[in-house]
């Protein structure tokens, strides 16, 4: 390898985060200063959600390893042995890849073991989505705060969360506030017709409103995950409305969540259609056309108010993060899911108002700003030796 080129690995575990580092990993498999690889872990390769490491082989980028750390098992426990797991995965990659620079994204347990096992070897690791603020009792929470405290680099969605990183004590110069390239895409996605979109053809409404589901698993909550669906699935019952269902993520209580969700689609197929995942196009382009967004998906903060897409956000996960002014929130309660999906669908000056709405997490022109710094930024010793910024 010429001395020359940068060799950069990206680790991705789930859809939802690949889909933010998609547009930066498009942009640096073009240029010849890079060479580019993927390290391949969690749901995406997994069955049971869809095994997304083929949305991944099929856009063309070099995947340098496969670490399989998914646990079958619905117990809080799970997740800590997958992560020991993965760690050590990570670290056999790593020291046979020799990396010049290691990203990952966002809270999940790939944040963690990411930052932690590059910070061990000193490779320099940058973090996307740090300094990001959900009072909700969430474990990605912490998980979020220590992945920043391990990495190097951090590139924040908004300026609020550059200074929440600032006040954790990270230093100004490792900061870069540049919007969320997630978004990106999903600005500039094709349109397609709405009879062409998968589901929907599949399901064949076309001439219906529908509405869209994905609602994951709280482990502080995750005895209740599968109440806690089910009141959401009555509330669209009572409605009419005809709804797609998303698959949860793998946290504990996801078993429960699935088993529901199945429920409903064979007892009321005419309203529920259930699907593991979709690729970036179909995904877009059913959120485009929906009437709104239910559960409690990141989705509904960061991408929604793009499009314009109203969100009804039942329970504690996502509260008081920071939103457009696109979001209903509604506590476990069917009433109130109920009268929030109506006004979501119905009421023409709030579906206006949802409309008007500015994204506050990006134009759509982040990625071409992030793929620069991570070409050119200074791979030295004060990037690796890190300070901490406050003093007592």
């Amino acid at each position: 390898m010429e001395e020359n080129i940068r060799k950069i690995l990206f680790v991705t575990g789930a859809r939802s985060e690949y889909d933010i580092m998609y547009p930066v990993l498009e942009l640096l498999q073009q240029r010849r200063d890079v060479a580019l690889k993927l390290v391949v872990t969690g749901a995406h390769l997994s069955d049971l959600y869809g095994k997304t490491v083929r949305n991944i082989e099929k856009d063309g980028f070099e995947i340098a390893d496969r670490i399989y750390n998914l646990i079958g098992t619905d117990d809080k426990v799970g997740r800590i042995v997958g992560i020991g797991t993965q760690i050590n995965g990570l670290a056999q990659c790593f020291i046979r890849e020799k990396p010049d620079l290691v990203v990952v994204v966002g809270d999940r347990e790939e944040a963690i073991s990411v930052t932690m096992t590059a910070a061990y070897l000193s490779i320099p690791v940058a973090h996307l989505a740090g300094g990001d603020v959900a009072n909700d009792g969430n474990i990605d929470n912490a998980v979020r705060y220590a992945a920043s405290k391990f990495a190097h680099l951090h590139f924040t969605f908004l300026h609020k969360h550059a200074e929440v990183l600032r006040l954790l004590g990270e230093e100004d110069f490792r900061i870069y506030n540049l919007g969320n390239p997630a978004l990106d895409k999903f600005v500039n996605c094709d349109w397609m017709k709405k009879e062409d979109i998968l589901p929907v053809k599949e399901f064949n409404i076309t001439n219906e409103p529908y509405v869209v589901v994905i609602q994951h698993p709280i482990i502080s909550e995750s005895a209740d995950a599968g109440s806690q669906i089910e009141v959401t699935l009555e509330a669209i019952r009572e409605t009419g409305y005809k709804c797609f269902i998303n698959y949860p993520n793998s946290d504990a209580g996801n078993f429960a969540i699935i088993e529901k969700i199945n429920e409903y689609a064979n007892i009321f197929p005419d309203q529920f259609y259930l699907f593991r995942n979709l690729d970036r196009l179909n995904y877009i382009n059913l959120l485009r056309y929906a009437g709104c967004l239910i559960g409690n998906s990141s989705s509904g903060i960061i991408e929604a108010p793009s499009i314009g897409l109203p969100v009804v956000n039942v329970g504690t996960r996502q509260r008081e993060r920071f939103n457009a002014g696109n979001v209903i929130y509604t506590d476990y309660n069917k009433s109130e899911i109920y009268k929030a999906i109506v006004t979501s669908m119905t009421d023409v000056e709030y579906r206006n108002y949802v409309k008007q709405l500015v994204n506050p997490y990006g134009d759509g022109n982040s990625a071409q700003k992030i793929a620069d710094v991570l070409s050119t930024v200074n791979l030295d010793d004060k990037l690796v030796y890190k300070n901490i910024t406050y003093k007592l």
